[in-house]
């Protein structure tokens, strides 16, 4: 009997335990949170914040009467959209600018703002405006320039029509007075670094633009045909005279050799005449023969002709 009560007892001990131990488990699981590198959390009590925790590491808070909220403490992007908005020297152009930012106080965000996605959207309306502002006081070339450094221009058309001048430091004080015109402390949040991403001109400049481009590389190729034209005739010119001396010595020594062949010819004529006068006179009888008979030539001689003679005496 005795036995029979000590184990109830103890069943009645280790349920007792269990018990406890159970609850101190829930107790804990309820209680203990974790926070990471790189997050930081607010406690929020009845949906309220009651404090923020940034050190991370092992931490507790009330059980089931208070909640934790995850929030970033690292560096967080932000990619706005291509806005169209006009400089201070009335060039219509899109920008695109990226900037990054920083949750420094989440109480002050959750209150405000409560989540990222809600801290996007804020910096996607006070970016833009002050982007808006800080564009319209500076002209293009600052937009896109950080220095006035010397470029190098295709023809001098372009470089006089590159008059403008960076003023101040071009590209990174637009930049800075961007940052600078973005206060985000009533929400909790600090924007660390803005910069311009892209910068190209409105669809309708764009194509006056383009058109531009394609008449000055037409102009460009104009002058490039006059030049080749031009050195041809040169050339053309320069070889004409080459050729016009080339075939004046030509004929020159073309006369000397025919002259010296005629001459040589008349020498060698002379003295055949010289050796034998008769059949010399003979030879020119039968050109004489060659020249006057054709095919279709009639003659009427005489009988004392010596034309008749030599047909009739040829032997003569």
């Amino acid at each position: 009997m005795n036995r029979k009560v000590s184990l109830n007892f103890y069943s009645m001990v280790s349920a007792i335990l269990i018990l406890v131990l159970g609850v101190v488990v829930v107790f804990l699981y309820s209680s203990a949170y974790v926070v990471e590198e790189g997050k930081q959390v607010i406690v929020t009590q009845f949906g309220r914040p009651v404090g923020g925790v940034k050190r991370s590491g092992l931490h507790f808070k009330k059980p089931f009467i208070q909640e934790i909220h995850y929030l970033e403490s690292r560096l967080l992007p932000w990619d706005g959209a291509p806005e169209s908005m006009q400089t201070r020297d009335k060039k219509r152009i899109d920008i695109d600018v990226w900037a990054r930012w920083q949750i420094i106080d989440p109480q002050t965000f959750f209150e405000t703002r409560r989540t990222e996605q809600q801290g996007q959207k804020t910096l996607d309306d006070l970016v833009d405006s002050a982007v808006r502002d800080v564009v319209a006081r500076h002209n293009l070339i600052d937009v896109v320039r950080n220095s006035n450094e010397p470029l190098i221009y295709e023809t001098e058309e372009l470089q006089r029509g590159a008059g403008d001048q960076v003023t101040g430091r071009g590209r990174d004080q637009v930049e800075e007075e961007i940052l600078q015109g973005v206060d985000l402390q009533e929400y909790g949040m600090k924007l660390t670094k803005v910069r311009i991403k892209r910068v190209n001109y409105v669809e309708s400049v764009r194509r006056t633009v383009y058109e531009r481009m394609i008449s000055e590389r037409l102009r460009i190729a104009r002058l490039y045909d006059s030049e080749a034209i031009e050195e041809q005739n040169k050339i053309l010119g320069q070889t004409k005279k080459e050729l016009d001396q080339i075939e004046g010595e030509m004929e020159k020594k073309a006369a000397e050799i025919r002259g010296a062949a005629d001459a040589t010819v008349i020498q060698l004529t002379a003295a055949a005449y010289g050796k034998s006068p008769e059949f010399f006179e003979f030879l020119r009888r039968l050109e004489v023969f060659k020249e006057t008979f054709k095919s279709d030539t009639r003659l009427i001689l005489s009988t004392d002709s010596d034309l008749m003679r030599l047909l009739k005496e040829p032997d003569r």
